[in-house]
Order: C-alpha cells, then structure tokens, then sequence
C-alpha cells in the first residue's frame, strides 16, 4: 500500500509518497481556493494527484494540506469533490496539521513556521494540538515573508516623509517593485498578492547584511513576534520551554540563516536555556501529509485525530 501527501502552499505545490522513499516525491501547480474558487482549486489538485500518480501508482489515500483550508466545511467541501473526481478516498487539512505532522511525528513539542504568513503548533502529552496565528495576512501573520517587507515598506515610507531615518531600503525596494518612485512604492506592493510581496524578501536580507538600521529592526521584531506564537502555542497546549522541548523551524523564511539563527538566539534569551531546534526540509511538509494518509486510513492516533480535527 502506498499513499499520498500534498502540501498547497500560497507560491507552490509539493506532493510526496509514504511510505517514506517508496516513490519520488514532485512538485505541482498550486491550488489557491481563497483566491482561485473552489472549483478551479478542486481542479488543480485532481491534476496534481493525478499526475503523482502517473509516474508511481495509484494511492490507497490522500491528505491535501491546502492553506487557506482550515475551515471544516471548505475541506469536507473539497474533499467530497475531489473523492467524487478520483474514486478514492481523500482528506483535505489545512496546512498548519502537515506542518505538525512534518515536525512533531515524534512526540510533544512546538513547530514555528514562516513563509508567505506564519503560525505556530504545539502537540502537548496526549498529542491533541494547539494552533496560534496564521489568521491572515493583512491581520495575523507576524513574522512571515509579507509582514517582514511590509514593515520594510512601512519604514522607508516614514523616511521619506522626514518621520524616521533615511536607510538603504529605500533605493532597494523601490528597484526591487519597479516602483516608478519611493513615493509610490506602497501603491505600487498594495496591488500585489502576498506572495509576490514576501518574495522580495531577499532585498530585507541584503540590506541586514549591509547593516541597514532598518532591515535590523525589522528583522528583529518579526523574530520575536514568532517567539511570542510559539510561546501562546506551548500554552494552549499545557507545554513549558523547558530544556529539552523539541522545536522545528519550517517555512522559506526560516531556510534563511540570518532570520533562523537570530529567532533561536531569541528563543534561548527568553528561555534562559539552550533550545533543541530543528530545521524542517523542504519537502517534509508534503511528506507529514502522507503520513498523515496513512495512518488516518488505518484508524491509527494521532493521524486520525489530526485529519479530522481541520478547523485548527
């Protein structure tokens, strides 16, 4: 028996086999139903199965990890279409549950995540879990890709109004939006979806780099706003950050070694202790989501639980 994981994320799609190394794993068209419909996203993700398929075999389960799709109704909704299209059975979760399953299989513990937005999921004792943030982009995605530039753009907008200090970023993202002035840079982010927003990223770590006061700040603050979620997560899950608490990173943001580093810095001055963090790999996402098939198949905890539990 095999069975298939996907992780729809906003910038892209990845799809794995379990168990682990039966099959190559891929990657697919992304499926959006906040900003494409649930029809065309129902469609995308047929196409993606379909396809993983082609080149192994056909799956005994799935588990769709979509943001976006945290809501119990939309998934049922989406999974329900999707078992009408293939004749097989299907789940659909919402991304945070594949980053539990990425990161926390092995027992109690906090998984940090950021990308395009961000969130935090802690598994307590009996393996129920807490989520925290993530709500949205525009209102609760501290510390991710879009909120990181964005409070760039926020920055060099008060500069150049004489209400903070000139920085570097203000050359460099008005380049890097082909704004056709600094003046204009917001009008010009604003119009773009929050993906391509986080995607200029790199141009914030450029400019830290080049120990661009702003870049710092902003670095520093979105790093901690992630300390505080996982913090609020080990709450909600009756956890401490004691010594020894199991901590996976995960996300685009986080490959990143300055913004990786600097959070686990944070974390262990908060904490007064070292702190056991692991990197999640691209990929494991996709991966914890075919775990997640398999075991929800079985009847086996925590995988039944968790694919059931969507609302998170």
């Amino acid at each position: 028996m095999s069975f298939l994981g996907l992780d729809v994320g906003g910038s892209k799609c990845r799809y794995e086999w379990w168990p682990r190394g039966c099959a190559p794993g891929g990657d697919a068209a992304t499926a959006q139903p906040a900003v494409q419909g649930i029809d065309a996203a129902v469609a995308a993700l047929d196409d993606a199965i379909t396809a993983a398929a082609a080149s192994h075999q056909r799956p005994d389960a799935v588990v769709c990890a979509v943001a976006g799709s945290g809501d119990a109704a939309l998934a049922a909704e989406m999974a329900a279409a999707l078992e009408a299209r293939l004749a097989l059975p299907v789940a659909v979760v919402g991304d945070v549950v594949a980053a539990a399953a990425a990161g926390l299989r092995e027992g109690a513990g906090l998984a940090l995540w950021s990308g395009t937005g961000s969130f935090a999921v802690a598994r307590g004792p009996a393996g129920d879990l807490a989520r925290v943030g993530g709500r949205g982009y525009g209102f609760c995605d501290e510390g991710s890709g879009y909120d990181l530039v964005r409070r760039a753009i926020v920055g060099v907008l008060r500069a150049i109004d004489g209400r903070g200090r000139a920085t570097s970023l203000t050359d460099a993202l008005t380049q890097a939006f082909d704004a056709p002035s600094a003046a204009r840079l917001g009008a010009v982010a604003q119009q773009l979806s929050p993906r391509e927003v986080a995607a200029r990223l790199p141009v914030v770590l450029d400019a830290f780099e080049r120990d661009d006061w702003l870049a710092a700040d902003v670095l520093m603050a979105g790093m901690r706003q992630l300390v505080e979620l996982g913090e609020a997560a080990l709450r909600r899950a009756d956890l401490e950050a004691a010594e020894g608490l199991r901590v996976a990173l995960g996300g685009g943001v986080l490959r990143s070694d300055t913004c990786r580093e600097g959070l686990v810095r944070l974390m262990q001055a908060a904490w007064g202790h070292p702190v056991d963090a692991r990197r999640v790999e691209p990929g494991a996402a996709a991966l914890g989501a075919a775990w997640l098939a398999s075991g929800w198949q079985a009847g086996e905890q925590p995988q039944r639980r968790w694919v059931e539990d969507v609302a998170l």
